[in-house]
Protein backbone atom coordinates (compact mmCIF):
# COMPACT_ATOMS: atom_id res chain seq x y z
CA UNK A 1 0.00 0.00 0.00
CA UNK A 2 1.99 3.03 -1.35
CA UNK A 3 1.20 7.03 -0.78
CA UNK A 4 -1.00 8.11 -3.11
CA UNK A 5 0.37 10.82 -5.69
CA UNK A 6 -1.75 13.63 -3.73
CA UNK A 7 -0.75 12.96 -0.77
CA UNK A 8 3.18 12.81 -1.72
CA UNK A 9 2.13 16.84 -3.68
CA UNK A 10 0.71 17.66 -0.29
CA UNK A 11 3.87 16.86 1.69
CA UNK A 12 6.31 18.08 -0.88
CA UNK A 13 4.35 21.27 -0.52
CA UNK A 14 4.37 21.15 3.36
CA UNK A 15 8.03 20.79 3.44
CA UNK A 16 8.34 23.51 1.41
CA UNK A 17 6.28 25.59 2.82
CA UNK A 18 8.59 24.50 6.08
CA UNK A 19 11.56 25.88 4.14
CA UNK A 20 10.67 29.05 3.16
CA UNK A 21 9.59 30.00 6.87
CA UNK A 22 12.46 28.99 7.77
CA UNK A 23 14.26 30.82 5.61
CA UNK A 24 12.24 33.74 5.65
CA UNK A 25 13.18 33.85 9.67
CA UNK A 26 16.57 33.27 8.84
CA UNK A 27 16.88 35.95 6.46
CA UNK A 28 15.13 38.40 9.08
CA UNK A 29 17.65 37.84 11.67
CA UNK A 30 20.27 38.21 9.24
CA UNK A 31 19.07 41.38 8.36
CA UNK A 32 18.65 42.93 11.61
CA UNK A 33 22.21 41.81 12.79
CA UNK A 34 23.61 43.57 9.30
CA UNK A 35 21.31 46.44 10.54
CA UNK A 36 23.09 45.94 14.42
CA UNK A 37 26.69 45.88 12.91
CA UNK A 38 26.13 49.05 10.66
CA UNK A 39 24.81 51.39 13.89
CA UNK A 40 27.76 49.51 15.82
CA UNK A 41 30.21 50.93 12.90
CA UNK A 42 28.77 53.93 12.45
CA UNK A 43 28.51 54.79 16.55
CA UNK A 44 32.26 53.68 16.68
CA UNK A 45 33.16 56.31 13.50
CA UNK A 46 31.31 58.58 15.81
CA UNK A 47 33.13 57.90 18.90
CA UNK A 48 36.60 58.17 17.14
CA UNK A 49 35.51 61.79 15.62
CA UNK A 50 34.20 63.43 18.51
CA UNK A 51 36.87 61.73 20.80
CA UNK A 52 39.77 62.85 18.29
CA UNK A 53 42.20 65.50 18.08
CA UNK A 54 40.72 67.51 15.86
CA UNK A 55 37.64 67.71 17.64
CA UNK A 56 39.30 68.09 20.97
CA UNK A 57 40.93 71.28 19.45
CA UNK A 58 38.33 72.96 17.70
CA UNK A 59 36.09 72.57 20.73
CA UNK A 60 39.22 74.23 23.12
CA UNK A 61 38.04 77.03 21.05
CA UNK A 62 34.96 77.31 21.37
CA UNK A 63 34.05 79.09 23.98
CA UNK A 64 36.49 82.20 22.90
CA UNK A 65 34.71 81.95 19.44
CA UNK A 66 31.09 82.07 21.19
CA UNK A 67 32.46 85.07 23.49
CA UNK A 68 33.55 86.70 20.37
CA UNK A 69 30.40 86.25 18.54
CA UNK A 70 28.45 87.68 21.43
CA UNK A 71 30.66 91.18 21.17
CA UNK A 72 32.12 91.70 17.89
CA UNK A 73 29.67 92.98 15.10
CA UNK A 74 32.07 92.60 12.64
CA UNK A 75 32.74 88.86 13.27
CA UNK A 76 29.06 88.68 13.28
CA UNK A 77 28.64 90.08 10.10
CA UNK A 78 31.09 88.13 8.28
CA UNK A 79 29.41 85.07 9.53
CA UNK A 80 26.50 86.13 7.59
CA UNK A 81 28.14 86.31 4.45
CA UNK A 82 28.45 83.01 1.99
CA UNK A 83 32.95 82.90 2.40
CA UNK A 84 34.19 80.44 5.44
CA UNK A 85 34.90 82.07 8.51
CA UNK A 86 38.55 81.56 9.08
CA UNK A 87 38.64 81.42 12.65
CA UNK A 88 35.22 79.23 12.60
CA UNK A 89 36.46 76.76 9.88
CA UNK A 90 37.84 74.38 13.03
CA UNK A 91 34.46 74.32 14.71
CA UNK A 92 32.27 74.26 11.37
CA UNK A 93 33.82 71.17 10.19
CA UNK A 94 33.20 69.23 13.70
CA UNK A 95 29.54 71.00 12.98
CA UNK A 96 29.26 69.52 10.05
CA UNK A 97 30.12 66.16 11.06
CA UNK A 98 27.09 66.58 13.56
CA UNK A 99 24.59 67.72 11.21
CA UNK A 100 25.56 64.42 9.11
CA UNK A 101 25.04 62.15 11.98
CA UNK A 102 21.97 64.27 12.93
CA UNK A 103 20.20 63.24 9.45
CA UNK A 104 21.12 60.10 10.31
CA UNK A 105 19.57 59.80 13.66
CA UNK A 106 16.23 61.82 12.15
CA UNK A 107 16.27 59.80 9.33
CA UNK A 108 16.25 56.52 11.49
CA UNK A 109 19.07 55.28 10.38
CA UNK A 110 20.77 55.10 13.33
CA UNK A 111 18.51 53.97 16.57
CA UNK A 112 18.26 57.71 17.96
CA UNK A 113 18.36 56.16 21.75
CA UNK A 114 22.23 55.08 21.07
CA UNK A 115 23.59 58.44 19.82
CA UNK A 116 21.53 60.01 23.30
CA UNK A 117 22.43 57.55 25.53
CA UNK A 118 26.28 58.44 24.92
CA UNK A 119 26.41 61.89 23.90
CA UNK A 120 22.55 64.03 24.96
CA UNK A 121 24.46 66.59 27.36
CA UNK A 122 27.17 67.66 24.97
CA UNK A 123 24.32 68.09 21.79
CA UNK A 124 22.44 69.89 24.14
CA UNK A 125 25.49 71.72 25.08
CA UNK A 126 27.20 72.80 21.47
CA UNK A 127 23.63 73.80 20.17
CA UNK A 128 23.16 76.05 23.06
CA UNK A 129 27.02 77.60 22.27
CA UNK A 130 26.52 77.23 18.81
CA UNK A 131 22.97 78.56 18.15
CA UNK A 132 23.44 82.09 17.37
CA UNK A 133 25.97 81.40 15.20
CA UNK A 134 24.34 78.77 13.11
CA UNK A 135 21.17 81.47 12.81
CA UNK A 136 23.84 83.63 11.43
CA UNK A 137 25.63 81.17 8.96
CA UNK A 138 21.43 80.94 8.10
CA UNK A 139 21.10 84.26 7.01
CA UNK A 140 24.33 83.56 3.98
CA UNK A 141 23.76 80.24 3.57
CA UNK A 142 20.03 79.35 3.84
CA UNK A 143 17.49 77.90 6.18
CA UNK A 144 18.42 74.57 6.26
CA UNK A 145 21.70 75.14 7.93
CA UNK A 146 21.92 72.54 11.00
CA UNK A 147 18.53 71.97 11.03
CA UNK A 148 18.91 68.53 11.43
CA UNK A 149 21.07 69.49 14.24
CA UNK A 150 18.63 71.26 15.71
CA UNK A 151 15.73 68.77 15.69
CA UNK A 152 19.18 66.15 17.16
CA UNK A 153 19.74 69.22 20.24
CA UNK A 154 15.99 69.30 20.72
CA UNK A 155 15.68 65.59 20.92
CA UNK A 156 18.60 65.56 23.62
CA UNK A 157 16.79 68.20 25.58
CA UNK A 158 13.97 66.41 25.92
CA UNK A 159 15.74 63.16 26.59
CA UNK A 160 17.54 65.02 29.57
CA UNK A 161 14.54 66.33 30.51
CA UNK A 162 12.54 63.23 30.81
CA UNK A 163 15.18 61.66 33.03
CA UNK A 164 16.14 59.32 30.73
CA UNK A 165 19.56 59.92 30.45
CA UNK A 166 19.49 59.96 34.82
CA UNK A 167 18.03 56.89 34.42
CA UNK A 168 20.09 54.87 31.88
CA UNK A 169 23.38 55.73 33.95
CA UNK A 170 21.58 55.22 37.36
CA UNK A 171 20.82 51.72 36.06
CA UNK A 172 24.65 50.98 34.97
CA UNK A 173 25.32 51.73 38.73
CA UNK A 174 22.89 49.53 40.16
CA UNK A 175 23.42 46.64 37.79
CA UNK A 176 24.93 43.83 39.77
CA UNK A 177 26.95 42.23 37.05
CA UNK A 178 29.60 45.17 36.90
CA UNK A 179 32.30 44.57 39.16
CA UNK A 180 34.25 46.74 41.46
CA UNK A 181 37.90 47.94 41.16
CA UNK A 182 40.34 49.17 43.06
CA UNK A 183 42.22 51.63 40.31
CA UNK A 184 45.44 52.06 41.46
CA UNK A 185 45.90 48.60 41.95
CA UNK A 186 43.79 47.76 38.71
CA UNK A 187 42.37 44.35 39.95
CA UNK A 188 38.60 43.77 41.20
CA UNK A 189 38.10 44.75 45.19
CA UNK A 190 37.63 41.38 46.94
CA UNK A 191 34.00 40.11 47.06
CA UNK A 192 32.89 42.04 43.56
CA UNK A 193 31.12 39.93 41.65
Amino acid sequence: MGLDANWVAAIASVASAFVVAITAVAAFFQVRHVRAANEITVFLRLVDRLDSLESESAFAGLDAFVARVRTDSILRERLKQREMVEEFRPIASVLQFVEHLSTLVVTGRITEKLVLAEYADNIDELWDALRETIYLRRVARGPYVGVAFEHLAMRAKRFIASGGMDRLYGGLLKDPRRAEFDLSARRPVSGAR
